[in-house]
């Protein structure tokens, strides 16, 4: 083999096992984040899977179904509320055995105990987000990620969509949302 195709083929090697690793941790289940070290503390004392998972309304799997495994991740913390305290944003999807289901993006308050966190709003779910990362400025959630249109296969996001959330005092409200296609 020549240089040239053992290159190629390490990095498609490489790039397989990237891509076998993503979907491992539940189709790229979270995102970029602003945390500080008292809110990242705080929300790793969670256990967000069980958290997270009566708010998915996943099928029930049959017993023993080893594939399915609710995969939640802290992807942003921050005071959404004007309250003075730091809200925390989990990433999470459905399991599946053979693709992977939507993203969405859960906000949990500061005010509760980590044992019992309140849910506050579930964003992102009027999009099929395959990949999302979430920020957290000026008191404004920002999700950006690769999304299936409704024209696509499941299996290929064509958009790449923005979407801004804002607290109003007693739900987020979207504030902006912008879609360009993938080329």
């Amino acid at each position: 083999m020549n240089s040239t195709t053992e290159h190629i083929g390490r990095r498609f090697g490489a790039l397989a096992g990237a891509a076998a690793l993503t979907m491992g941790l539940g189709g790229g289940v979270a995102g970029a984040a602003t945390t500080d070290g008292v809110a990242a503390s705080t929300a790793s004392r969670v256990d967000w899977a069980p958290v997270v998972e009566p708010m998915l309304n996943c099928p029930k799997p049959r017993p023993k179904a080893a594939w399915y495994v609710v995969r939640a991740r802290v992807a942003a913390a921050g005071d959404l509320t004007r309250d003075g305290r730091r809200e925390t944003v989990v990433v999470s999807s459905c399991p599946s055995p053979t693709s992977s289901n939507p993203l969405i993006a859960f906000v949990y308050d500061g005010v509760s105990k980590p044992s019992a966190p309140h849910l506050l709003g579930k964003l992102g779910t009027n999009r099929y987000y395959k990949s999302v990362k979430v920020s957290i400025r000026g008191g404004l959630v920002h999700l950006r990620g690769k999304v299936v249109s409704d024209r696509a296969p499941r299996c290929c996001p064509d958009l790449m969509v923005s979407q801004t959330y804002r607290w109003d005092g007693a739900k987020f409200r979207r504030t902006a949302e912008k879609a360009t296609r993938i080329s």
